[in-house]
């Protein structure tokens, strides 16, 4: 077991920015980045308490949100994060692990429950003596490939066929990709991506990424100055029937939301899949990180896939019911 290294109570994401802009770098994580933290606490945790500590290699950003009946620890940045836990390098999971363990002993007079969602890879419940809520998949496509094909000779030839084929189909309606550069394209495009994933999708949008606009629209725009964001429109006949929205850090490239007009048949959602993957291989990222889920056509695009964890650890009788609630759901 990795020694416990010391750590510090901290009352804000700007008293360790340089360290945690340094560390969420080395762990290739935008959704760990003090911007995206900095955000989420403006736009949907207004009500929440911030327990921040920090040590020499590593930051736990953990929030208690309290309840009628029970006192909740999360990550800071839950809900709309694809990956969340202690913000450490990347490769050193010993650590994180050893960091959690002493921030939940720090603060376990205030909690509850601790829900931890999102965690990368799988041991996490028995590295905190807590319980598995959830298991999701996190379909990555990892490698280097000298072009774009060679990529595609390692999936099946159905699937190469298919994409092929919807291509060409495309490209017959006037297939055409615009890439927003200039911040006052930023909004005009969000509006398309608010309004293609509405309609698809209804009164669910309001739950996921529809349902958090503000917040949503304040970090594209910082990420947008600082040069993560990846945000593609495909047109047909000049009018954009999809969107790709997806932030790139490091080597690695994170698509975080898709939108498509469902009056239009599933080629544009796959198409425009296999742009946003062609483009980031192409420019040099090593990793093209799905985002978390087991949909059938991030399985067609991964190599990999070392899965996410959600879990629970409880100090009261609530909180244990909180837990078995969590596990029902299948999620947090």
């Amino acid at each position: 077991m990795t020694e416990a290294p010391e750590l510090e109570r901290v009352d804000s994401v700007a008293a360790v920015r340089a360290e945690w802009s340094a560390l969420a770098a080395a762990a290739e994580n935008p959704f760990q980045t003090p911007e995206w933290c900095e955000a989420w606490l403006e736009h949907i945790g207004r009500d929440v308490e911030l327990r921040l500590f920090a040590a020499p290699a590593g930051i736990v950003p953990l929030v208690l949100a309290r309840g009628r009946y029970v006192r909740k620890a999360r990550f800071l940045g839950f809900g709309p994060s694809n990956e969340l836990g202690p913000i450490v390098p990347r490769s050193d999971r010993p650590l994180a692990a050893t960091l959690l363990r002493g921030a939940l002993a720090a603060t376990r007079r205030e909690w509850d429950v601790f829900l931890g969602e999102y965690l990368p890879g799988r041991g996490w419940a028995q590295s905190v003596r807590g319980r598995v809520v959830a298991t999701p998949g996190s379909p990555v496509v990892r490698g280097s490939w000298e072009s774009w094909d060679a990529y595609l000779a390692t999936r099946s030839s159905s699937f190469r066929q298919e994409l092929r084929r919807k291509e060409r189909r495309l490209a017959e309606r006037g297939l055409a990709y615009r890439t927003v550069a200039d911040p006052a394209e930023l909004d005009p495009a969000l509006d398309v991506l608010f309004e293609l994933h509405r309609a698809r999708w209804g009164h669910q949008a309001s739950r996921w990424f529809a349902g958090r606009e503000a917040f949503q629209r304040a970090f594209s725009r910082t990420a947008l100055q600082r040069g993560w964001l990846r945000l593609d429109l495909l047109e047909l006949d000049g009018r954009s029937v999809a969107v790709y929205h997806g932030l790139r850090f490091g080597g690695t490239e994170w698509s975080y939301q898709f939108g498509r007009d469902p009056a239009e048949e599933g080629s544009v959602g796959l198409v425009i899949a296999a742009h946003a993957v062609r483009r980031a291989l192409g420019e040099g990222a090593s990793e093209f990180r799905l985002g978390p889920g087991d949909q059938q056509y991030k399985r067609r695009f991964a190599t990999d896939d070392p899965g996410l964890e959600t879990i629970g650890r409880a100090r009261t009788p609530r909180g244990w019911a909180s837990v078995l609630a969590a596990r029902r759901r299948g999620g947090v």
